[in-house]
């Protein structure tokens, strides 16, 4: 989805090499000390109590990145082959509140960081039993490509309204569009495959060295149509056996003949250290060498399962489909829609959505920073030196308020999509009214809608005689002049 929601091909004026801002966020908030990114510098760097880790423990990545662990306690922990280093304190409390070990390593993954903000007179005074502000403290400036979001403390004064925030999980990939209507699919889009993965049962879960992996080839030039990114082929449920040579078999001779290939020699053990103990590296100590050397034939059977399960499609193969075994995360968007019987005017809107995205994936359409890159290379006044004059950028943020607008038509972008005009004139169904109330008449309407909300009647004593009845009639007129411009 960073791929396909590129947009950002220009900084302070120049055009770069890549076409998303992730890794550039990442580095600017990239606060680890020398030792923490294990720098030659910070070798000899002296622990600092008042600092998360004692500012001295290896961090593997900023805290703006792509997640370090899966949190489902139903995810094998083989997926998990990537450093995810923990504070142990707090990975205790948690495991001690809960049992749930995938939950306390998430939580203390993130207590490896040291708070980023810290508000006068919201430190020792909040109460932890009733307030989540110092969870939300290290939660909100942990940026991941997800986030796990509990839910906030339920308000005793509305606990049983039904209207309180549940669980949430949020995908925070992809970049923003130019257009309302590419924010929309996009959005859409999220938001039908997670009921696609839960109505029809599919795991697109992998090793998140290869997720890791497809961050950096994303945010290559044209990575819609120029890279190859590791994704399931099959999405069978099911960890064991998932696989099967009876039940699935490989999709042709050269998968057949893979899948039969003697599987390589188990790794040699860690070379030893100084001291004389084995130390793998931080990589390898997420699995114990040994266990996958002289494992059960469970670990045997992950291996191969795994091996047949991965492998690098191109983004076109990912949306549309490969083959005869892999149907495409759009055609599957599809599919849930015909099961729930979608209406046709809900389907006709998101059907706009979907071949959108199916266009875009597919190269047909152009991404938007690879739209801005070409409006920057074919621009009378550029050098080709990568410099974005003030000229050209005057002229590229006009035509993308244009497009963003409705006013400038952009096929290459856009497709078949049409934009409608954004325009200030009728902005709204019909005029808010502008003529002031006068104070008898606010009065008479501010009470009549308390009086509603407590279901107290209106009492005639509040205004008398013939200016009360003119007052009373002016406000109606003036009340229902107001709901008209409501």
């Amino acid at each position: 989805m960073l791929a396909l929601t590129a947009a950002t091909p220009i900084f302070k004026g120049r055009l770069v090499d890549t076409d998303a801002r992730w890794a550039v966020i990442s580095q600017s908030v990239d606060d680890r000390t020398a030792a923490e990114r294990q720098c030659p510098s910070g070798a000899d760097a002296e622990t600092d109590a008042e600092m998360a880790g004692g500012g001295v423990r290896p961090l593997q990545k900023s805290r703006y990145d792509s997640i370090s662990c899966y949190l489902s306690s139903e995810t094998p922990d083989m997926y998990n082959d990537v450093p995810c280093e923990v504070d142990e304190e707090m990975r205790d409390l948690v495991m001690k509140a809960t049992g749930d070990h995938m939950l306390a390593r998430h939580v203390a993954h993130l207590f490896v960081r040291d708070p980023l903000v810290v508000f006068e007179g919201a430190v020792e005074e909040v109460p932890d039993e009733e307030a989540t502000d110092h969870w939300e403290n290290i939660q909100s400036t942990n940026w991941q490509t997800m986030r796990w979001k509990p839910p906030p403390p339920q308000d005793p004064d509305h606990a049983d309204d039904g209207n309180h925030i549940g669980w949430r999980t949020e995908f925070r990939a992809m970049e923003v569009q130019m257009t309302d209507f590419e924010n929309a699919a996009f959005s859409v889009f999220i938001v039908l495959l997670t009921r696609v993965l839960f109505v029809f049962d599919l795991d697109l879960v992998m090793p998140l060295s290869l997720v890791d992996e497809n961050m950096k080839r994303a945010q290559k030039i044209d990575a819609v149509c120029k890279e190859k990114f590791f994704f399931r082929k099959h999405m069978v449920p099911g960890h064991a056996g998932q696989n099967c040579s009876t039940c699935d078999p490989p999709a042709d001779m050269a998968a057949a003949e893979a899948a039969a290939a003697p599987q390589p020699p188990p790794p040699p053990p860690p070379a030893s250290s100084a001291d004389g103990t084995d130390k793998p590296c931080a990589p390898c100590s997420a699995s114990d060498p040994a266990a996958v050397a002289n494992g059960s034939e469970e670990s045997r059977l992950n291996e191969e399962m795994l091996d047949d399960t991965v492998e690098e499609m191109t983004m076109d193969e990912i949306f549309n489909g490969k083959g005869d075994y892999f149907p495409g995360l759009v055609p599957l968007c599809y599919a849930y829609l015909d099961h729930m019987n979608c209406d046709k005017k809900g389907f006709s809107k998101l059907d706009g959505y979907l071949r959108f995205i199916s266009a875009r994936a597919a190269a047909q359409v152009k991404t938007d920073a690879g739209w801005m890159r070409d409006f920057v290379l074919n621009h009378p006044e550029y050098a080709k030196d990568s410099v974005v004059s003030p000229a050209i950028a005057h002229d590229l943020v006009k035509a993308c308020d244009e497009v963003g607008r409705g006013e400038r038509v952009a096929s290459d972008l856009l497709g078949e999509a049409e934009i409608d005009p954004v325009l200030a004139e009728n902005a709204y169904g019909s005029q808010l009214a502008r003529e002031r109330l006068k104070g008898s008449c606010r009065h008479l309407l501010l009470c009549r809608y308390k009086n509603r909300a407590t279901d107290a009647p209106l009492e005639a004593a509040e205004v008398e005689g013939a200016a009360g009845r003119r007052a009373r009639a002016n406000s109606r007129a003036q009340s229902a002049g107001v709901a008209d411009g409501m």
